[in-house]
């Protein structure tokens, strides 16, 4: 493993409803955590101690009332536990109130896995190997490989939302890439803000003071990390009128003495992207730019006139995702799964979609919606799997990726009905929350504690209801937009991020779907990869989003469409697993490299209590922050009970 074996817990005890736990956390080993303790117990008074504690907080949870809302008035801690009861066994009856009318799901979910393989390397030298694979990889999001000799790449690291990146991890890319003949440059966050590293420490310490359990961090997304709001504090002023509790819960004062960092940590979210462009126009001869964990279209955009030199974002922070099966991944393998996954859209009618966790709902798609859709789906290492985002722009080339050009896709808005349920989001963990959605658009929101309050008194917000955005023929700002998918079976949920409170590695995993929110037109008809004038005037003089947000992930999603004039239905996931990783074409490219079954294996299938995991799922529906910091202690410490191979 990555970490040391120490002593843990091997079960969770879930946090009474009503309380949070704000847990400290380090970018040092776990190992730590043990110093804490002044008198060690023995094994049997631990067991004695943790079995009291299980009794008493689950007779507490059966006592306590389960409402699915919260009033302002009530504290603080009662409105953080708010959730929306659910129970796996519910879902015949749910797909039938939804008017499901596909075969549903014919195998059971698959046990638990998390990849056993993983190393911790002791210097740059063992870094090598996986190093020089992750250059040559031109697949993904980290499309390292598409770099030619002779060229000039950027690689900028140190995003405070992102995991603290590893220098010796950087270190150890730079020479394989520059082996390969490609001159590199590493260009830390720090430096662009003009900080020592120390100073960027202090910095990042005063601003990450949250855990995995805030999920309503996630409510940022709405004014500037995806939503991109004109004047974001306006936006967050307005939500300080309405409910100045919750505003606080979302925008704690960072705790930095220091007036100049305190300036940068409240405008870092401007202040880096302008830097870096400033630190573009005195270096020209960068060919090409690798930059933030995710959002490649807007992270382009960030970039103005260099937008055209945005290759992809960067996953290589640290030892995780270099030390895993990614870097080495059959880059052909992998667009050869994309490729069987994308195929059948074109020619779709219906499509519906259900999770263990609550999710069910379905749409109707109309022949020149498919179409848009097919055309418009590619984005290497995570597809569009919903016609709104597919739409409204001018498409990947499938064949000369990054390449974006073509014909322009006409937006289209499907009118969904169903329910998104979700415990997870980019940002963090939340207590279980259903969305319904009717005829595309949220119509009621319970539970999700202090994120699913800010959803609802978002809803609310001026224009979200009544204006219609450009390009777009039906009012409202809250249509589902986002199905990103993510298509390599080797990713993972990253441990150390989570213990660092942040929640963005998972949805890099081969069929986890993060479904989002906002009326989004990525582009204009006029110009490729930028906002249309039209857009970005209706943003500015409605003070509106211009981009998605409210982040919900899936994780063990099935995905169904029926095939149009056919009556087929054609399964692309199930329960988590991509079925294209089980076609006969790519199991044949994949054995030219190895064993099939181990290239293509689900190497991490998370484990959920009460779906494939011992526990109820209403215990880690209340509070499934507590749960997710234990298992990366239990990970992070060799103790995991679900290692594999």
């Amino acid at each position: 493993m990555l970490y040391s074996a120490r002593s843990s817990c091997s079960d969770v005890v879930p946090a009474q409803a009503g309380t949070h736990s704000h847990r400290p956390f380090s970018l040092s080993p776990p190992v730590r955590h043990r110093k804490r303790r002044a008198y060690p117990l023995s094994r049997g008074r631990q067991a004695a101690i943790a079995g009291t504690l299980v009794t008493l907080l689950t007779s507490t949870i059966v006592a306590l009332p389960t409402p699915a809302f919260a009033d302002k008035s009530q504290p603080l801690e009662v409105r953080r536990a708010v959730y929306a009861p659910w129970s796996p066994d519910q879902m015949a009856q749910r797909r039938k109130d939804y008017g499901l009318i596909g075969p549903g799901t014919a195998k059971p979910v698959l046990a638990p896995a998390f990849p056993s393989y993983l190393k911790k390397p002791d210097s740059i030298e063992a870094l090598m190997p996986q190093a020089r694979a992750a250059v040559r990889q031109t697949g993904g999001r980290s499309a390292l490989g598409l770099i030619e000799p002779g060229k000039t790449a950027l690689i900028v690291v140190g995003e405070l939302r992102d995991s603290k990146p590893s220098m010796l991890v950087q270190d150890a890319i730079k020479r394989a890439m520059e082996e390969r003949g490609v001159k590199t440059i590493i260009l830390t966050v720090w430096e662009l803000l003009g900080l020592t590293e120390a100073e960027y420490d202090e910095l990042r310490g005063g601003v990450r003071t949250y855990t995995i359990g805030d999920g309503q961090r996630e409510l940022e997304y709405f004014f500037t990390v995806t939503g991109l709001m004109p004047s974001p504090q306006k936006g967050r002023d307005w939500v300080r009128q309405q409910d100045p509790v919750l505003a606080d819960a979302i925008w704690p004062q960072p705790k930095i003495p220091n007036p100049r960092f305190a300036e940068i940590a409240a405008n870092h979210l401007e202040l880096v992207p302008k830097a870096l462009v400033a630190w573009l126009d005195k270096n020209p001869s960068v060919d090409w730019v690798m930059w933030r964990s995710g959002g490649r279209g807007n992270t382009r955009k960030l970039l103005e006139h260099h937008g055209p030199k945005f290759l992809g974002n960067y996953t290589y922070l640290n030892l995780y995702d270099l030390m895993s099966q990614v870097p080495s991944f059959p880059s052909d393998v992998w667009r050869l799964v994309e490729t069987k996954t994308m195929e059948s859209l074109g020619f779709v009618d219906r499509v519906e979609v259900t999770d263990p966790e609550g999710s069910a709902f379905g749409y109707d798609v109309d022949e020149a919606g498919a179409k848009g859709w097919a055309a418009g789906v590619y984005q290497q290492g995570h597809l569009f799997m919903f016609p709104a985002q597919a739409t409204g722009r001018f498409p990947y080339s499938v064949v000369d990726y990054p390449a974006m050009g073509g014909s322009y896709i006409p937006p289209v808005q499907p009118e969904v009905t169903g329910v998104i349920a979700s415990t997870l989001s980019h940002a963090a963990s939340h207590p279980r929350m259903e969305i319904k959605v009717t005829k595309g658009l949220i119509s009621e929101i319970k539970g999700g504690g202090l994120y699913g309050e800010g959803m609802r008194l978002l809803q609310d917000y001026p224009g979200t209801k009544e204006l219609t955005y450009p390009f777009l023929k039906k009012p409202g700002y809250w249509w589902l937009y986002e199905a990103g998918m993510g298509t390599n079976p080797k990713y993972f949920k990253h441990p150390a991020e989570v213990s660092e409170g942040n929640n963005l590695s998972e949805r890099n995993v081969a069929g986890t779907i993060h479904w989002a929110f906002g009326t989004e037109v990525a582009m204009g008809p006029d110009k490729v990869n930028e906002w249309a004038p039209e857009t970005e005037d209706f943003a500015r003089k409605n003070q509106l989003p211009r981009g998605h947000s409210m982040h919900n992930h899936n994780l063990l999603p099935t995905f169904q469409v029926r095939i149009r004039d056919l009556d087929q239905w054609v399964t692309i996931i199930e329960h988590g697993g991509l079925t294209a990783l089980d076609d006969v074409l790519v199991r044949a490219l994949a054995s030219r490299y190895g064993n099939p079954s181990a290239i293509l294996r689900r190497d991490y299938i998370p484990a959920l209590p009460g779906i494939n995991a011992p526990g109820t799922y209403d215990a880690y529906a209340r509070n499934p922050g507590a749960y997710w910091q234990n298992w990366t202690e239990r990970v992070e410490g060799g103790t995991y009970e679900y290692f594999k191979p």
